[in-house]
């Protein structure tokens, strides 16, 4: 009874320890996969040379084509970070769809529409659309910081 009882355990320890190691798929996941919104954001910003203080808005079916220039698709996450100051030409704005397919339709949308000169008298130097996976990525600000958000943004995916 004893040794049928070890060997009963030792199976239930073989399979636990199977069943936590995780599927294939799980361990190809990137970085961004599987971080929040404002964690990919506050990550893609952390030391960004020259980046204005901005305020992040969670984006709602009511404000989110003022942000993204496209209507929003049922299933989306969004969020923006825009400038404080309205004279300053600057935006980020993140969103999650539910599929690869239909970020990269709410990519393209997003970057046909975009209006790089939405604020008043001021207009963004650079304008960036980025999509990994699920995750679209739409920068407007000066060159230097466009390109260091969007190299973040691509560093969470490499």
């Amino acid at each position: 009874m004893k040794k049928l009882t070890a060997l009963l355990l030792a199976v239930l320890l073989v399979f636990g320890l199977a069943a936590c190691a995780g599927s294939p798929a799980e361990s190809n996941a990137k970085p961004g996969d599987t971080m929040t919104l404002q964690d990919i954001l506050t990550s893609i910003t952390k030391d960004v040379a020259d980046l204005p203080d901005t305020e992040t808005t969670a984006l709602t079916k009511d404000n989110f084509e003022y942000f993204a220039f496209t209507a929003m698709p049922d299933g989306v996450e969004a969020i923006a970070a825009d400038a404080l100051i309205n004279a300053v030409a600057h935006s980020v704005v993140l969103m999650r769809a539910q599929d690869a397919e239909t970020a990269k339709k709410l990519a393209a949308d997003v970057e046909a529409n975009l209006n790089p000169a939405k604020w008043v008298c001021v207009e963004a130097e650079k304008t960036a659309v980025l999509v990994h996976n699920c995750t679209v990525l739409l920068v407007m600000s000066w060159s230097d910081v466009t390109d260091a958000l969007t190299a973040n943004f691509n560093a969470l995916w490499s």
